[in-house]
């Protein structure tokens, strides 16, 4: 007879069970300890890590719970598990998921990632997406509603703030990555590493412009560029003859890309529509991997790069500054040492999934009256 699993329940909702670029949501899901992890969801999207796929909870009931707030079949398969509380990933799953937080009478805590903070109302309200359009128009109530409200940085904290949300039920707790998954490779000199998906937020053809200039001076340096998204094609049309895209890759190989790579490429910017980062998991997974990085300066960005310690953090949008950076560190390996050494300790100081996990489940603990 298999052991009775006794943890409270924690709801972990998201509304596609998951894209492929939300490594984020499956660590937090895979890594509680003291609360039982049940995935909820309206639409498979067969990306599961193999431990979480006996904990999935699939209604297609997502129309019904866009248009009228409610999804009978999905409350009654929650019910069942009777959970503690539902924690949801982005406002706007924030707001589908507060009827049914209300409907179980538990808490419900979302966290609040980038866009969903960042990008404009108007550009919600234009998006031709409901769940966007429905949060445009009614985003008041889950900040009136909702219990707890975790900011993954403080700049996305500050910008949360500004829109409304309550400052009390509004706190930072950066995202945690597996240390365990990351080791020291033995870099190849001169490699550049770019990883995201290929939208204007990356600030990818920003670096593409820098390192032409990088190229032109080092001719032996190379861009590999991890990732795929609405602007692959115009990417790899702007590309020089030294970049290689190698299209959207799984979790292990994008690690296995960072042990051989000499630094990390994060110049993201503000994108038209006010879509910003909120703190990028590659930029956590780098320095996990002690890769230095050269970022931009950027929303969350340098809560994660200690600028010149663990990396370079140059100015939003400056081409030039970043390529100088780029060029700095791939003129030095022993800066480039130095600096991967720093990064390893600020990822286990900072970023351990370990320690941050157990820090949300402290919260979770005060919210459902368990903290001793």
């Amino acid at each position: 007879m298999l052991p009775t699993d006794d943890r409270p329940v924690a709801a972990i909702f998201r509304a596609p069970l998951f894209n492929a670029s939300e490594t984020f949501v499956q660590t937090h899901a895979a890594g509680l300890r003291r609360y039982r992890p049940v995935v909820v969801g309206l639409e498979d999207k067969g990306n599961a890590r193999p431990e979480l796929s006996e904990a999935l909870i699939v209604e297609r009931e997502g129309l019904r719970l866009k248009l009228l707030g409610s999804a009978p079949r999905l409350l009654r398969r929650l019910r069942a598990e009777r959970p503690a509380l539902v924690h949801a990933h982005f406002a706007t799953d924030g707001l589908l998921a507060l009827p049914l937080a209300e409907a179980l009478g538990v808490p419900l805590v979302t966290t609040l990632h980038g866009f969903d903070v960042t990008r404009s109302r108007s550009a919600m309200l234009g998006s031709g997406r409901l769940g966007w359009m429905r949060y445009a128009l009614l985003g008041g109530r889950l900040r009136e509603g909702g219990s707890l409200f975790v900011a993954v940085s403080d700049a996305i904290r500050r910008r949360a703030l500004a829109q409304g949300f309550p400052a009390e039920r509004t706190v930072t707790l950066r995202n945690g990555v597996d240390l365990s998954r990351f080791v020291a490779g033995t870099p190849e000199p001169s490699l550049v590493l770019h990883v995201g998906r290929l939208v204007e937020k990356k600030g990818t053809s920003l670096l593409l412009r820098a390192f032409a200039e990088v190229a032109r001076r080092r001719p032996e340096a190379r861009l590999v560029v991890i990732g795929d998204g609405p602007l692959s094609a115009r990417l790899q049309r702007e590309a020089g003859e030294r970049v290689e895209f190698t299209g959207a890759l799984p979790p292990d190989a994008v690690a296995r890309w960072m042990g051989r790579a000499w630094l990390l490429a994060a110049p993201s910017v503000t994108a038209a529509d006010g879509d910003s980062e909120g703190l990028p998991t590659v930029v956590c997974e780098a320095a996990a991997a002690s890769l230095p990085v050269v970022a931009s300066d950027h929303s969350g960005l340098p809560e994660a790069v200690a600028d010149g310690e663990t990396g370079f953090v140059v100015p939003e949008g400056d081409a030039a500054a970043l390529a100088e950076r780029l060029d700095a560190l791939l003129a030095s390996p022993e800066l480039r040492a130095r600096m991967a050494g720093a990064a390893r300790r600020l990822a286990e100081e900072r970023f351990d999934c370990v320690r941050q996990i157990a820090a949300l489940e402290d919260l979770y603990d005060r919210l459902t009256g368990r903290c001793g």
